[in-house]
């Protein structure tokens, strides 16, 4: 895994760094237009800055892609077999963005990668408040009803364009892609927002004033409790960061490489014939529901069980190998920020302001390329077996065929 790694990083570094740069500074420019019209109103800022994490997943597939053809177990299941077709890059590109915009997002939001995205959002939107005078700042506090009534349509104009998709152009596809970022932006933010004021709302009623008492005083009287409490709470932060990153990354590495891999043209295999014939004695409306409530459903959510199943198959060694030099690469970055500074010295706080952007992103280009190689080549080791070629072939059956009762549903 490490050796392909390294090989993977040393024949393709200059386009890793190239796609990081792009996604980088169309990310930078989107914000800054964000900005620029949420100040006019707040909603056309949201309507915006979705678009800015979309580029963020963009450049990440670009980056992915770049170093598909170094990845040796991957080429090896890559090969195109009779009863199979490779799907072009078009549609490569498509469905790869399509399906991992809400898993990517849940990242982003769940690790608070979002922060920094609302940080340079408001620094804009303060420097560009007087641009053409008024002096209004853009704000995401306001956002109520707003927000839930443009979720709901993003959501059901997204729907209609994906159960339309074989009747519509092609063109269709990038509004589907940008209702997709919309919808879920919106919705995650929502969330996250709402999850942030729950311990304060519960402490804050009534009901579980007796629940909040008890366990104060439950703190107070045990003082090894209450440093018991805040160790397991610093282990469960330091697992996440440890453990449910990297894994999250492996997830969208394998959203990224199952939509290049060939599909099958043939029958489907076993399992998947018995699925589908028991699908078709189904009635017609339970047909529709159940297609009406799972569509996008495999797209989304089916390579990451299928990197679930690698992964556990990979073995215990695998991936502590994995964990271990994610979190190595990670600690790197931190400290190659502190090294840099440290070499460039005392400086006033002006030089500052225009040194330690150049600097930041010196060092997240260097940390991301490195993390990029190392998930790459984790989900490439995780195919090295026939087992998963077995489950490889499986999973594009199922994709294969998951359109087939849609398709076939009889009109009456």
């Amino acid at each position: 895994m490490l050796f392909t790694a390294l090989r993977v990083l040393a024949r393709c570094w200059p386009a890793l760094l190239a796609w990081f740069l792009l996604g980088w500074t169309a990310r930078a420019l989107i914000i800054r237009l964000a900005a620029f019209v949420g100040n006019a109103d707040d909603i056309y800022g949201l309507l915006i800055l979705p678009v800015a994490v979309l580029v963020q997943l963009a450049a990440y597939i670009g980056m992915f892609l770049a170093i598909r053809r170094e990845l040796p177990h991957l080429n090896r299941v890559d090969d195109v077999e009779t009863g199979e077709a490779a799907p072009s890059a078009t549609r490569r590109w498509r469905e790869t963005l399509l399906a991992g915009i809400l898993p990517f997002f849940l990242l982003y939001v769940a690790w608070n990668f979002i922060y920094d995205d609302m940080i340079d959002y408001f620094s804009s939107a303060l420097n560009q408040a007087d641009l053409f005078g008024g002096g209004r700042v853009a704000s995401l506090a306001s956002f109520g009803v707003m927000s839930v009534t443009l979720v709901v349509v993003a959501f059901a104009l997204r729907w209609l364009l994906g159960r339309f998709s074989t009747r519509l152009p092609r063109w269709s596809s990038a509004i589907a892609t940008y209702l997709e970022a919309v919808w879920v932006f919106v919705a995650l933010t929502v969330i996250q927002t709402l999850l942030v004021g729950v311990p304060a709302w519960l402490a804050s009623r009534r009901m579980f004033a007796w629940a909040v008492d008890g366990w104060a005083s439950l703190v107070d009287s045990l003082p090894w409790f209450a440093s018991a409490n805040e160790i397991v709470g610093w282990m469960l932060g330091q697992a996440g960061t440890l453990i449910g990153l990297p894994l999250a990354w492996l997830a969208i590495a394998s959203i990224v490489y199952f939509a290049t891999l060939p599909r099958s043209t043939g029958p489907a295999s076993g399992a998947v014939a018995k699925v589908s014939e028991r699908w078709s004695r189904m009635p017609v409306w339970a047909r529709r529901i159940g297609m009406t409530v799972s569509s996008g459903l495999v797209d989304r959510w089916g390579p990451v069980t299928l990197a679930a199943r690698l992964i556990w198959r990979s073995g215990p060694i695998a991936l502590g190998t994995y964990l271990l030099g994610f979190a190595v690469v990670t600690a790197a970055g931190e400290w190659l920020s502190l090294v840099v500074y440290r070499l460039l010295g005392p400086h006033d706080t002006g030089w500052w302001f225009g040194a330690s952007d150049a600097v930041q992103l010196g060092v997240a280009a260097i940390t991301a390329v490195l993390q990029v190689c190392l998930v790459a080549a984790a989900f490439d080791q995780a195919l090295r077996s026939d087992e998963a070629e077995r489950l490889i072939d499986e999973a594009g059956d199922a994709v294969s065929s998951a359109a087939a009762p849609a398709a076939d549903l009889p009109t009456s």
